[in-house]
């Protein structure tokens, strides 16, 4: 099927594109017997890709699965996603990796729905998974959730990840952030410190240990703090300025959420802050806030870490509800209305850089689209109903809040996805 986008600005021109699979190009007649969309109003750019993403599956299919997930994505405005691996059982082996790839082609799920493998056996942060036989399969290794805080465990996990492919190295994804679960083990790493408080430190960990392999890509997931910004740049600084520069890369990612709000906005419900607010990292103070939105240009990416939970599981008190908020279908609107702040007058090609990495590359358009295409219109105003998500879940922070700005559509594959909000598969 070949499909005409009709009266669109791509680039900054007013221009039609004919899509044809995952070739597009730019015409200036359309040619009889296409499909047409008529796109006045609206720009075309790559598809948004979000590389932190729960979709649950296998083991915790009543708060998202495979299939809702990626609804969720195409509705707002996604041609791809990462999953991590904190499923049950655990995204630890070449087995596992291959079902759920197996899963998403019997689904037929049109956009891309991409596994990451966690670093360590069982998410334990004790016994690297088998790293050479799993590497060819993924395009990354995540600690997700639980962080690795041995030193000498990282080194060697720098080093394998990076010696499998130097041409293309394989990507840590570090979850600097403390766990209940992982308390006792930061502790024996790290000494006594601020309870679920201490990615600055975490982070740090991980540097030392990537200095000292000489080798490796690390992925710094959800950095809520500019202290963090600070440690990182300070670091890549001096690698670049080292005589001999080491193959080695730090990039960073934040979210929509720690962009947008802080712990002051939490609602307070019957005497309780409202669990559906509750995350890891935590928000953290307005200060902290405007520190990460003015290191904005530092973020590598941004990333939704959409983590779903059941409405009963985040019913409970505050202390007793799980961590993790939904962000599929709101990023780009709570991103994209920025605009209208006057503290922070966004660009948009900086905000479209960060939501893919396919914006980074300006040419050929083939190579730009392969992922799909997302029309946006950036004045079309509405409002968060999280009763009307494709996701199973509902533990959305930005429930109730008008944004300006919208994916219309999402083509995946040649074919239309995702139609003013209604998703068509």
């Amino acid at each position: 099927m070949t499909l005409a986008l009709k009266d669109v600005v791509h680039q900054g021109e007013l221009v039609s594109l004919l899509v044809e699979g995952t070739e597009v190009s730019t015409v200036r007649d359309i040619p009889g017997g296409v499909d047409v969309l008529d796109g006045r109003g609206m720009e075309a750019v790559p598809a948004l890709w979000d590389a932190h993403v729960h979709f649950r599956e296998p083991g915790n299919t009543d708060a998202e699965d495979l299939l809702s997930g990626a609804r969720a994505a195409a509705a707002g405005g996604y041609g791809a996603v990462c999953c991590e691996p904190n499923t049950r059982p655990v995204m630890d082996t070449l087995d596992a990796i291959q079902a759920f790839d197996r899963r998403v082609e019997a689904l037929g799920i049109p956009i891309g729905v991409y596994p990451k493998a966690a670093l360590t056996r069982g998410q334990d942060g004790a016994e690297l998974v088998d790293i050479e036989a799993i590497a060819p399969e993924v395009t990354a290794f995540s600690t997700d959730g639980e962080p690795v805080v041995d030193r000498e465990l990282l080194i060697e996990a720098f080093r394998r990840t990076f010696a499998f492919d130097e041409e293309q190295p394989r990507e840590i994804h570090a979850h600097c952030e403390e766990t209940p679960r992982s308390h006792d083990r930061v502790v024996a790493a790290l000494g006594d410190g601020p309870y679920l408080a201490r990615e600055t430190e975490i982070v740090r960990l991980h540097l030392e240990a990537l200095e000292a392999a000489g080798m490796g890509y690390l992925r710094i997931q959800h950095v809520s703090l500019p202290e963090t910004v600070e440690l990182v740049k300070a670091f890549m600084s001096r690698m670049l300025d080292s005589p001999g520069l080491s193959p080695i890369l730090v990039t960073m990612e934040v979210t929509p959420h720690h962009l947008r709000l802080c712990q002051d906005d939490i609602p307070v419900v019957e005497g309780q802050p409202d669990p559906h607010w509750k995350m890891n990292p935590p928000l953290r103070s307005a200060k902290a806030q405007r520190g990460l939105l003015a290191h904005l240009w530092d973020f590598a990416y941004i990333a939704t870490d959409h983590a779903p939970h059941t409405p009963a599981s985040k019913a409970r008190p505050w202390d007793d509800a799980p961590f993790g908020v939904i962000g599929l279908e709101t990023a780009f609107g709570a991103l994209a209305s920025f605009e209208d702040n006057p503290h922070l007058p966004m660009q948009r090609q900086l905000l479209l850089d960060r939501l893919s990495p396919s914006n980074k590359v300006m040419s050929p358009d083939s190579s730009r689209f392969a992922q799909g295409i997302t029309l946006i219109d950036w004045d079309h105003v509405w409002t968060v109903d999280p009763d009307r998500f494709y996701s199973k879940s509902r533990n959305c922070p930005f429930a109730g809040m008008t944004f300006r700005g919208k994916p219309m559509y999402t083509i995946a594959g040649g074919r239309v996805v995702m139609a003013e909000g209604e998703v068509l598969f």
